[in-house]
């Protein structure tokens, strides 16, 4: 029997990262910290992402796992802006954005933000991006400066609509977003061609807030689980109602973390609004291994006063990481029978 037993506490967070070796946290004076090593460095970033065993901050500096500083090769002070794709991220100034080579640490294209209308979402491949101007998903070529197609969500809708907090897949070569108008009346699932912008497929089976894991998009739904295989565009359901009605939860999708077979994400009790709950669920026996409700203090009585918010999960193989307000909550695994 597997059990997972509270290990340590860390207080004054700002953000953390467990990798399968390093437990990094970011703390309310940005100093960042290898837990595992007893080091630190005093940064000015509030956020830090990992990408290519690197730890980057929005800052002109990143940092490898042993806390050795590093700047970006770039003409003048810029900050990361998102994880791109392969070996690109995004820096960005005042004025300009990067496409940046993480590996050969050069900048393949400097882009000025008059020469487009909108945000980037993310980019598709080494020199295509998604944009999103509000109206329209485009995709624009960052070196030709040209955009190679557009697609009107009112095309779909026929009123005012959105990509639901901008959250966009690209996965297979197809590009899956959950749009919605104005007022929810009306809302679906997308999955466009990402070279050429044509609409594949169209379903109000699932949406919401869509993660992707080894190619396929998964939803997570109060009493199931939904996944999306973008190759054959079908829908698989997994039906977790009977776990549960037994464990009077219902499952969340505020956060969801996948490592390996197992995907970890969110419960609340029924007739609670308190998601301080979570969960273990192994991909490939289907079954739940692990819950854990999380409570400020556990000797006092168990009611709603007492019931912590959950914003963040991760983990590696023998720990699982997590933060409820600016606190970090490390959980090991135990083989209870072995013991």
């Amino acid at each position: 029997m597997i059990k997972y037993l509270l290990k340590s506490k860390i207080e004054s967070i700002r953000d953390f990262i467990l990798t399968d070796t390093y437990i990094f946290t970011l703390d309310i004076d940005s100093v960042l910290y290898n837990e595992t090593l007893k080091k630190s460095v005093e940064t000015t970033t509030t956020n830090i992402r990992r990408f290519k065993n690197y730890i980057l901050t929005y800052s002109n500096n990143f940092y490898d796992y042993n806390l050795n500083r590093n700047t970006y090769n770039v003409p003048n002070e810029c900050f990361f802006y998102d994880l791109g794709y392969d070996s690109y991220i995004f820096l960005n100034n005042s004025t300009s954005m990067f496409l940046y080579n993480f590996e050969e640490r050069s900048i393949k294209k400097q882009i000025d933000f008059s020469n487009y209308e909108g945000g980037i979402i993310c980019l598709v491949d080494n020199e295509n991006t998604l944009i999103d101007n509000g109206k329209n998903i485009y995709l624009y070529n960052l070196l030709s400066e040209k955009t190679i197609w557009q697609y009107d969500l009112e095309t779909y809708f026929h009123q005012p609509a959105q990509i639901m907090e901008g959250r966009v897949l690209v996965s297979n070569n197809k590009i899956i977003f959950f749009a919605h108008t104005e007022d929810w009346s009306n809302y679906a699932t997308f999955v466009l061609d990402a070279q050429t912008g044509q609409v594949l497929f169209t379903t109000q089976e699932m949406g919401m807030k869509l993660v992707e894991h080894n190619s396929l998009v998964y939803q997570i739904q109060r009493k199931a689980i939904k996944i999306l295989d973008p190759k054959n565009l079908k829908i698989e359901t997994i039906d977790v109602s009977t776990y549960c009605d037994e464990q009077s939860i219902f499952l969340d999708d505020h956060t969801v973390f996948f490592y390996k077979d197992k995907l970890y994400t969110l419960a609340r009790e029924q007739g609670s609004d308190v998601y301080n709950i979570w969960v273990i669920f192994n991909l490939k026996s289907q079954q739940f291994e692990h819950r854990e409700d999380m409570f400020i203090n556990p000797k006092k009585k168990k009611d709603e006063k007492n019931k912590m918010f959950i914003n963040d999960i991760q983990a590696n193989d023998n720990l699982v990481a997590i933060r409820c307000s600016d606190n970090l909550y490390i959980f090991e695994k135990q083989d209870i029978e072995s013991k």
